[in-house]
């Protein structure tokens, strides 16, 4: 029975350091060209998984953005989108445009990524965008207006990135009552003391992106690798999950078993070892 090994990245296959270390990459490499299906399943978008996943060569199609996005990482192309629907966008415009918040709203108009903002408003938010920018797979566009950009296009994500809870609180209570969307916060994993707090189309999760990469590929089974709430409905669905030992305790509840922590290669490290029993 032919298997889909799947890893969620920050946290699981990334290392403190936010990238796969070189360890990793030779443990993963002869499995990969043995055959092995591995596929990534990460909330990040392709302007980073794109150079991430480079030194892996993975030609097995990526669930970016939390499920919003299957993409291509060989062609470097889109391959499908899911978008929130109308609605929701317009209220969440309407409450940008009530409160004078800021958010970085992701959309696709023909297979191309773009993130409208309007201004960054806080070292924080600016911060994150620096990294981004300057990249072949997604454009940074200031707008003065959210519904002018957006229209004619997949919005798959807005984006609030903030430097208090208290702030991402006030944001989340506001936004969690708009129907077709599901909204969840959390700090940045990367010690800016900063908060991010995602919004996507309501039922679009890693999981039910997953069931289309399963008809892609031919595979009939998953097992899995997570290290946060987000990966449970991933974990839910295979066959066996992995969670690594950093992972948070409802992801360490939810597996079929604890394995090394992110620092300690633990995702390459099974893979290495197990893979063939399960492929």
């Amino acid at each position: 029975m032919s298997t889909l090994f799947v890893s969620d990245l920050d946290g699981t296959l990334l290392n403190a350091d936010a990238f796969v270390s070189r360890r990793s990459v030779e443990l993963l490499r002869p499995p990969l060209d043995d055959g092995m299906l591995l596929a990534v399943a990460t909330a990040r978008s392709p302007a980073t998984v794109m150079r991430l996943m480079r030194p892996l060569a993975l030609a097995t199609p990526a669930v970016l953005m939390t499920g919003t996005m299957l993409y291509d990482l060989s062609a470097a192309c889109c391959l499908a989108t899911t978008p929130i629907c109308g609605q929701a966008v317009d209220a969440i415009c309407e409450f940008l445009e009530y409160t004078g918040q800021e958010a970085m709203a992701y959309c696709v108009k023909d297979k191309q990524l773009s993130v409208y903002y309007k201004a960054f408003a806080c070292e924080f938010e600016r911060a994150f965008a620096s990294k981004r920018t300057g990249t072949l797979y997604k454009r940074f566009l200031q707008t003065d207006s959210y519904p002018r950009s957006l229209a004619g296009g997949d919005v798959l994500l807005f984006l609030f990135a903030v430097p208090t809870r208290q702030q991402v609180q006030i944001i989340y209570d506001a936004l969690v009552g708009i129907p077709g969307i599901y909204s969840h916060f959390y700090a940045d994993e990367y010690g800016s003391g900063g908060y991010l707090l995602e919004v996507f189309p309501e039922g679009c999760t890693k999981a039910s992106a997953l069931a289309r990469v399963l008809q892609m590929t031919g595979a009939q089974r998953i097992v899995s690798f997570g290290d946060n709430i987000n990966d449970i409905p991933m974990f839910r669905m295979s066959v066996h999950s992995c969670a690594v030992a950093n992972a948070v305790p409802e992801a360490r509840a939810a597996a079929s078993e604890v394995i090394g922590a992110n620092t300690e290669d633990g995702v390459a490290r099974w893979l290495a070892a197990h893979w063939r029993e399960w492929a």
